[in-house]
């Protein structure tokens, strides 16, 4: 064993360093696990609102085979963000699917029924 072979070994008992709450809360949102902000109605299929703006909407987790990119659909939308909320019948336009999501602009902004 030479003099600086200490410089290799690694300790055995070293605890592991755990992630503050806010490093936590950071690491839960880059993996997508926020809070339902809603629901989306699509004929009779009801989808997770993962996210929304006044521009459009991403649906998470989106497992049905009844949209395509680029088709218009009908749907009744139930959202809530802070002090913004969301309700009625509207039009949008699928943007993109992408893995087990699907996001949307509005083309008709919901309204109340």
């Amino acid at each position: 064993m030479g003099f600086f072979d200490f410089l290799s070994v690694k300790a055995k008992n070293k605890k592991p360093v755990r992630p503050t709450k806010a490093q936590g809360i950071k690491s839960v949102k880059a993996k997508g696990k926020l809070e339902a902000c809603g629901i989306v109605k699509i004929d009779s299929f009801t989808f997770v609102v993962k996210d929304y703006n006044l521009k459009g909407f991403i649906i998470e987790p989106y497992d049905k085979d009844i949209l395509v990119k680029s088709q218009r659909f009908r749907f009744d939308i139930d959202v809530s963000k802070g002090n913004h909320k969301m309700k009625g019948s509207a039009e949008a336009v699928v943007t993109k699917i992408a893995g087990n999501a699907l996001a949307a602009a509005f083309t008709i902004k919901p309204y109340d029924h």
